[in-house]
């Protein structure tokens, strides 16, 4: 596998719709390939302690990585693609919530080992009940849950918005609201044959972006449009962020959870699903205490 490389391609009729979830690979000799972090962001410093990350396999395959948020002790909020696959969940999933997880690797004689010792393996996961591997795209009920085999205690966790936030709220002010994503994925993307340089630090990153729309043809009713490019929006997400909040500036509310995206390169645009949703918030109540 090469790390890094996008866990969904599916054309839809669309230019390369790719689920934001990364590769990780195990050389022999080296170690972990990594090509994580938010695209045009900053190390989070310790904002969100309560956002973590993924490792996970699927089909026999990983480990692939996302991010997520805990919303109590014990459950873990992301996407229904890094908990889900062609109809069968992972088969094993570890969750980190330090802000650097590689700087404990080298300790260790294996991935394995790294894993059993300083990650929480989950003792479930749980993909929204329609979710389809984006069958029924723009509905693409692109959410899931991790049930920690241990708790995490933590002064806050993670927060649902108001329900129908992005109806309810002016048009003017979404466009001036800034949205926070924060994630562990991929600093930016390049073809195999570019000599363009890409961090390897495996950390969580914070970035900005702005509102674009909802209810077209791209998002349904299901998803939001968020900028992704360094200029007006000042950052988005890449592979390796799926399942990432999106966070109302400068607090703990996450309006939506990184999706996917409609270019290879992660630039242009993001989409994220919804949290503002009866559909999505029923299903996470369902899970929590």
């Amino acid at each position: 596998m090469n790390a890094g490389r996008p866990l969904l391609t599916s054309l839809f009729a669309l230019p390369l719709l790719v689920g934001a979830c990364g590769t990780v690979q195990e050389p022999a000799s080296t170690g972990l390939v990594l090509h994580p972090q938010i695209t045009w962001g900053q190390p989070d410093g310790g904002e969100h302690p309560y956002v973590g990350t993924l490792l996970f396999v699927q089909g026999g395959e990983g480990y692939y990585s996302c991010t997520g948020t805990l919303l109590s002790p014990t459950l873990m909020l992301t996407a229904g693609h890094c908990v889900e696959s062609a109809g069968s969940k992972n088969e094993v999933t570890y969750v980190s919530f330090a802000e650097n997880p590689m700087a404990t690797y080298a300790n260790y004689a294996s991935t394995t080992e790294w894993l059993q010792a300083e990650w929480i393996r989950a003792s479930d996961v749980i993909p929204h009940p329609l979710y389809d591997d984006y069958a029924a795209f723009p509905n693409t009920y692109d959410v899931g849950l991790v049930v920690l085999s241990q708790p995490v205690t933590m002064s806050t966790y993670g927060s649902l918005p108001e329900l129908n936030y992005f109806e309810r709220t002016a048009q003017t002010q979404l466009k001036k609201q800034v949205f926070e994503p924060v994630g562990y994925g991929a600093q930016a993307w390049k073809p195999a044959t570019s000599n363009k340089p890409i961090p390897d630090e495996y950390a969580r990153y914070k970035a900005v972006q702005h509102f674009i729309g909802v209810g077209s043809a791209l998002t349904g009713g299901q998803t939001v449009q968020f900028t992704n490019n360094p200029g007006r929006g000042g950052g988005g997400t890449c592979f390796g962020d799926s399942g990432g909040p999106i966070f109302l500036n400068n607090t703990n509310e996450i309006v939506a959870i990184t999706s996917f995206g409609i270019t290879a390169n992660c630039k242009g645009v993001d989409f994220a699903f919804r949290l503002d949703t009866q559909l999505a918030q029923d299903f996470i109540n369902l899970s929590l205490p």
